[in-house]
């Protein structure tokens, strides 16, 4: 028998869950290039400087849009206040609306069927994981399954005002990251799927159009405004639109094509345990055995989301450039079908149901046990299948250290600093207390000068050369398997010894 009180008791735990997961140790982990370069867009607009819209890089405005209230609420209205705690809440808050988003589904699917895939959504590694970080895709995955939601119902019911939430859904979805469009093709031919399979019972091609038209509206609309600013620059219009031809991917994310799967699905060993997601494969399987058993009124929504999920992985996988936190939303889609498998739970065999629960279960705690281990003491460790290039502990050590040189009695001053060579993120972020910085491709005349140099690799050689006579060569980590060489000027390097306890 169906008891209300004890489903919401449930959502409660798996928000509970959910929440601790993704709060627990929140700025831990040293910040990543990706999140410094985004908290610095945040800043420039917590500073008044007017938004614009890169084509070439970085992506869509609506990441640093969610974080100027969270920004605004803490105080922090520039690059020098700006915290970890502070960027990291709004992926987190989004994450947790999207452990929320079986409920949209709970009517068609089921009370277990909706708890289910919103326990998976709460305890995914991969999830939990990005839920935790400065980055895009914890809102695009928000949206996204959102748009999944509207497109569905649109499909079953052309009106107007599925056009309207289905466009409003993607206009956000485009606001936030041009990967959207590979959603858009992969439900395209989800829809497809469904309509072919519908048959007789499928509305009229012609009824389509107007609510059709009214999301092309909606999204061009939506995702305008945003681009633009609130139209007040037209120009982030057209780059909205030219970024998906002159987007420029950095080198050496170039991967197999097998690279999702075995990331999400085949078990690997490292640091003491198995990492795998297997769990959520295998009950999407035993929720596509449910559809096609026996006649079952939700069997469109299994073949939309299965299509569905099949065509993200594919596309994704077929372009080489791959990384982890691309995953989010093709994985939620997945949670979600996987949570499908306890449809019509009272149906079920007593056996069935009780080899569901405990597949369940089981899963759930290893995927928790991975989840804490991920974002645990193995947050930061490159041998952690979701640590994707990580910073350096060195890194935020470095920040502590120039704040004890800076505070030495009667010290120089550690500005002007010069960062020669590229790819230096998260440095800046880590320097973000000091006003006057230098950034040089390639070592400028005047390097001697400088109280304090940072050298990347390419160039550390060169470095060298000028500063032998004048720096002491300090090598320190910046990312995984990257190094940063820090130069600081003699006469600062001999009072720091000089410092008690040194």
């Amino acid at each position: 028998m169906y008891r209300p009180y004890l489903t919401w008791l449930t959502w409660i735990g798996i928000l509970t869950l959910a929440l601790f997961l993704r709060l627990e140790g929140l700025t831990d982990r040293p910040i990543h290039a990706d999140e410094a370069t985004g908290a610095r867009l945040l800043a420039q607009r917590l500073e008044g400087q007017d938004y614009t819209f890169n084509a070439k890089h970085f992506h869509g405005p609506l990441l640093s849009l969610s974080a100027q209230p969270i920004a605004g609420i803490a105080g922090e209205g520039d690059w020098a206040t700006l915290t970890l705690g502070t960027l990291r809440l709004s992926p987190v808050l989004a994450g947790i609306c999207l452990v929320l988003t079986p409920l949209l589904w709970q009517r068609r699917i089921g009370a277990a069927a909706a708890l289910a895939a919103g326990a998976l959504l709460a305890t995914s590694p991969l999830l939990v994981y990005y839920n935790r970080m400065y980055i895009h895709e914890s809102w695009l995955a928000l949206f996204g399954m959102l748009s999944f939601a509207a497109i569905f119902r649109l499909l079953k019911k052309p009106d107007s005002v599925n056009g309207l939430l289905a466009g409003l859904g993607l206009g956000l979805m485009f606001a936030t990251k041009e990967t959207f469009a590979i959603s858009v093709i992969s439900w395209f031919a989800a829809a497809g799927t469904v309509y072919l399979y519908l048959a007789s019972e499928r509305p009229k091609l012609s009824s389509y159009w107007k609510p059709c038209l009214l999301l092309g509206i909606t999204v061009a609309l939506v995702s305008g405004f945003l681009y633009s600013d609130g139209f007040r620059h037209s120009k982030g219009v057209v780059d909205a639109v030219r970024t998906f031809f002159v987007y420029e991917t950095t080198a050496g994310h170039e991967k197999a094509i097998t690279y999702y799967l075995q990331l999400l699905m085949w078990p690997k060993s490292a640091l003491g345990t198995w990492w795998s997601e297997a769990l959520i494969p295998l009950l999407a399987i035993f929720a596509l055995i449910y559809a096609f058993s026996k006649k079952v009124q939700i069997r469109p929504l299994i073949i939309f989301l299965s299509v569905s999920v099949f065509a993200h992985l594919s596309i994704y996988s077929l372009i080489a450039y791959k990384t982890p936190w691309l995953m989010l939303l093709p994985w939620s889609l997945a949670c979600l079908l996987a949570g499908v498998a306890f449809s019509g739970w009272a149906e079920k065999l007593k056996w069935n149901r009780i080899t569901l629960i405990l597949l369940l279960l089981t899963g759930l705690s290893y995927q928790i046990n991975q989840s804490l281990l991920a974002n645990g003491r193995y947050a930061n460790d490159a041998r952690n299948p979701y640590a994707y290039v990580p910073t350096s502990q060195d890194a935020p050590r470095i920040e502590v250290w120039l704040s004890q040189l800076a505070a030495m009695p009667d010290a120089p001053s550690l500005e002007p600093i010069a960062v020669v060579g590229q790819e230096y993120w998260p440095l800046p972020w880590y320097l973000r207390a000091f006003k006057t910085i230098g950034y040089w491709p390639v070592p400028p005349p005047e390097l001697p000068s400088f109280p304090l140099v940072f050298a990347m690799p390419a160039q550390s050689a060169d470095c060298n050369d000028s500063l032998f006579d004048t720096h002491t060569a300090l090598p320190r980590g910046l990312r995984s398997e990257v190094s940063v060489t820090l130069y600081l000027r003699n006469d600062l390097w001999n009072q720091w010894m000089q410092q008690p306890g040194r």
